[in-house]
């Protein structure tokens, strides 16, 4: 960890506050895309966390901040995610199968770990390379041993998961760099503000209007999950994750967030949505949550 490194007691508040957004966001999701088109769901989402933004940014409570040294990773890590990734992951699970892009999002600690190495002069030793592994065979073993499994899917969606894991951790390299000059607050807002205007110009080209702010609010339940991804999720989640890679490195941040959000979205189908579990899914899950611990081990090393 960098010389910014906070108490144990705020790492782990944060960890939590990310994984929890990021691991219930699978419910909300699914319950939103019964009534609304992906890309609404996604223009909605972060319109609502840019007017949270701008009403901070008026208020004094967030400065925003756009000049600095690293200001092209400041606008490459909003690029990247949400609007990279969040386009190409919707893409890539509706033309492949959910066991098929449940193992390529496990596989983006990993490739963080490779891109950081490669391009942006990050370390990798065999303890780190032995907790990605961990956590990503844990993922892959549940997955793979489910009576459900199918590793199908057009080549198309094979390729926008692909990109989609090189987007998601180009991501956070980005904002890694961008946090040398920029707080979490602006590299999040920046994100908000780029990701509002993109998703809704595509919305807006697919024919959907006004519908895509009033279909989310046409029910208490409905509203609720979008406030829950707009405010917890985007704003809170992204804000933290934002902050912890100032101290965190890029992969172990990723691995333990991806992890543990992945435990909570799969016990969230299994007790909300019926989704099928066994012997598989604890053994998986375990072994996952060992290579979180042995990650974790190493944040206090």
């Amino acid at each position: 960890m960098s010389k910014d490194n906070p108490n144990m007691a705020l790492t782990v508040f944060l960890l939590a506050m990310i994984s929890v957004g990021w691991g219930v966001a699978f419910l909300s999701l699914a319950i939103l895309l019964e009534k609304m088109a992906p890309m609404q769901v996604l223009a909605a989402r972060w319109t609502i966390t840019s007017l949270l933004f701008l009403i901070l940014i008026a208020m004094g409570k967030i400065k925003l901040k756009i000049r600095g040294r690293n200001a092209a990773f400041l606008f490459m890590a909003g690029l990247f995610e949400p609007c990279a990734y969040s386009i190409l992951e919707a893409y890539g699970i509706k033309l492949t199968s959910a066991s098929t892009s449940a193992i390529f999002v496990a596989s983006i600690p990993a490739m963080t770990m490779i891109l950081g190495v490669l391009f942006f002069r990050k370390k990798a030793d065999f303890g780190l390379i032995i907790c990605l592994l961990m956590s990503f065979g844990g993922v892959v073993l549940a997955t793979f041993l489910s009576p459900d499994f199918s590793m199908s899917g057009t080549r198309a969606g094979m390729i926008c998961m692909t990109f989609g894991v090189f987007a998601a951790s180009l991501y956070s390299l980005s904002s890694q760099k961008a946090s040398e000059d920029f707080n979490a607050g602006s590299i999040t807002a920046i994100m908000a503000f780029e990701g509002a205007v993109l998703f809704n110009i595509i919305a807006f080209a697919q024919g959907h209007g006004l519908d895509t702010f009033t279909l989310p609010f046409s029910s208490g339940l409905t509203a609720a999950h979008m406030l829950f991804l707009s405010l917890f999720c985007a704003f809170g989640s992204y804000f933290c994750y934002n902050k912890i890679l100032n101290y965190v490195e890029a992969a172990l941040a990723s691995n333990i967030t991806g992890s543990l959000s992945t435990i909570i979205g799969v016990t969230c189908g299994v007790v909300f949505m019926g989704d099928l579990w066994g012997w598989y899914t604890i053994l998986g899950m375990g072994i996952t949550l060992v290579g979180v611990w042995l990650t974790s081990r190493r944040m206090q090393g």
